[in-house]
């Protein structure tokens, strides 16, 4: 490979914002040979004490649970030297200390080991590829959590039906005793009569327990006899629905189109004789339809047939919100990498063909389409990670005191040299803030290039900057076709994108959101004015002395 191409996939490879690491194959000393930009960010650590060095004296296990991970890595590694073969680690967790100093924060990764080949077929290097999957470990946890502590709400019923059944057992035998002797009992009529109204009392007193217990939980439940009919509702059940006892009936409750299959899930499962569960909408009393998970389970008499049945209803619906979330923005996230990525792989392609005789005039076009590819990746894969870190609260502010102009005109640059678009600075150039430079200059570069985006016809991009008591107001002023007034309430919302002719439904709908909550990591407010054919202003504050 010359020096140019090196040079090329250098700059393609400290460009990429997910942590990689190149490790020698040469066990066991597994020598750290390169890291790319984003692991030397997070790692924290200056690149002269790791690269060169043996990766496991860098980094060593803290405790036992970290010195089987650790393990696992170097098992991982070794297999990809032998197999020649792409390996997947299980998810690995490591803890870190947190902003405050006082706590620690958790984070769980997927590393994928590459082996990088020799001419002679023979494995050289290792690349490892870091993913951070916190996000999805944390959800996979809670809901855990939430089976389990539903499980135990179950188990406590059961072991109050077994006291009723003990009870159950002493009242019969006594009723027994007193059968055998008809003299007995017509001597002790008095008592029989006695004792027949304890066990109807101590019967009315356990319904009244068990009852009291149902009423207790935070789901809908009730029992049912054994051919279905409910003849008990808690006190959940008439919060949610608003109905009374006289008009209760759970038909007006279930969905429409949810009604059949509740019938025939609910008659299986009494059919089966065993517990079972399943999904559907149910109807609060404002008039919403919410997903309730329902299960079944029976209740056993003395005897060990089944008497009665219970059942339950969780609402899930916030869970099932946001795994159909999850899943929309798998599939948006996928669709918007795949555009650039595929552009960025024919780039190289043609690179690798001509690379023995590229000519003075294709060259730098390949190089622009190349740089524009990974500059759209760069920025997807950087509105993932700062999503990531702000429902994690791991978004750090690293703060320092800058001059806001200086930090414009270093922002804008590139995007002023590569494009026809003019930017002015007008107002207080000299005006300084106490903040993350990077983090700010992420909002400046979001909004500029939303500006470039919707607004091609628009030549000038306005600055303007102004201190209000202790406050620093930044705006950024285009003269597009501005945004309807119905839109303006939910541009700063997660996944939300606005409808162009020319850019129809790209991106992830994240830039706005993650410069917005930024800002309000930095005490400030971030807001937009814009008027139909008159152009956009968006604004944030930031406090002057941080």
């Amino acid at each position: 490979m010359n020096a140019l191409t090196e040079q090329i996939f250098e700059s393609l490879f400290n460009q990429i914002t997910t942590p990689i690491s190149v490790i020698k194959a040469n066990p066991p000393e597994f020598t750290i040979a390169a890291l790319n930009d984003q692991y030397r960010k997070n790692s924290g650590t200056p690149p002269g004490e790791i690269i060169g060095k043996p990766a496991f004296d860098v980094y060593k296990p803290w405790d036992e649970a970290s010195s089987k991970q650790f393990e696992l890595l170097k098992s991982g590694l070794q297999q990809a030297i032998t197999e020649k073969n792409v390996v997947n680690l299980p998810v690995l967790m490591f803890e870190s200390p947190a902003e405050d100093g006082k706590t620690v924060n958790q984070t769980w990764w997927q590393i994928e080991i590459n082996p990088i080949l020799s001419a002679g077929n023979k494995v050289e290097y290792l690349m490892c590829n870091t993913l951070n999957v916190t996000d999805q470990e944390l959800t996979r946890r809670s809901v855990g959590r939430a089976k389990q502590k539903e499980d135990q709400l179950h188990k406590e019923l059961r072991e109050v039906n077994g006291e009723l059944m003990a009870i159950n057992e002493k009242l019969t035998a006594t009723v027994e005793e007193l059968r055998l002797s008809q003299a007995s009992l017509e001597q002790l009529n008095g008592e029989l009569e006695t004792r027949v109204a304890s066990r109807t009392q101590i019967l009315a007193e356990n319904e009244k327990r068990s009852r009291s217990i149902l009423d207790a939980l935070p789901q809908i439940a009730w029992t049912s006899t054994l051919n279905g009919e409910v003849d008990f509702y808690n006190r959940r059940w008439y919060d949610y629905t608003g109905l009374d006892l006289d008009t209760t009936s759970w038909q007006q409750v279930i969905h429409p189109d949810d009604l059949q299959y509740n019938l025939d899930k609910y008659s299986a499962i009494l059919q089966s004789d065993k517990p079972g569960e399943f999904e559907i909408r149910e109807k609060g009393k404002d008039g919403i339809y919410r997903w309730h998970l329902v299960r079944i389970q029976p209740l056993f008499g003395e005897s060990g047939e089944i008497e009665h049945w219970i059942g339950t209803a969780t609402d899930i619906d916030a869970l099932k919100k946001l795994q159909q979330q999850k899943d929309d923005f798998i599939s948006i996230a996928s669709h918007e990498l795949k555009t650039p990525i595929t552009a960025l792989k024919a780039s190289l392609q043609l690179l690798d063909k001509m690379k023995d005789n590229l000519s003075a005039e294709m060259l730098p076009k390949l190089i622009m389409q190349s740089r524009k590819s990974m500059q759209k990746i760069s920025t997807l894969v950087d509105d993932l990670l700062n999503l990531g870190r702000l429902q994690q609260r791991n978004l750090q502010l690293n703060k320092t005191t800058f001059t806001i102009s200086e930090m414009l005109n270093a922002s804008c640059n590139p995007i002023s040299v590569a494009g026809k678009h003019i930017f002015y600075i007008s107002g207080d150039k000299e005006l300084q803030v106490h903040a993350d430079e990077h983090r700010i200059e992420q909002v400046i570069v979001n909004l500029v290039n939303n500006a470039v985006k919707y607004a091609p016809d628009s030549n000038e991009i306005v600055f303007f900057i102004q201190q209000i008591n202790d406050m620093a107001k930044i705006s950024v002023k285009d003269n597009g076709p501005g945004i309807p007034n119905d839109k303006l309430p939910h541009l700063f919302d997660r996944y939300y994108k606005v409808d162009h002719a020319e850019h129809p439904g790209s991106g992830l709908g994240l830039g706005l959101y993650i410069s917005s909550e930024i800002v309000k990591r930095h005490s400030g407010e971030m807001g937009v004015e814009s008027e139909l054919g008159k152009g956009s202003t968006f604004w944030f504050t930031l406090p002057v002395n941080g």
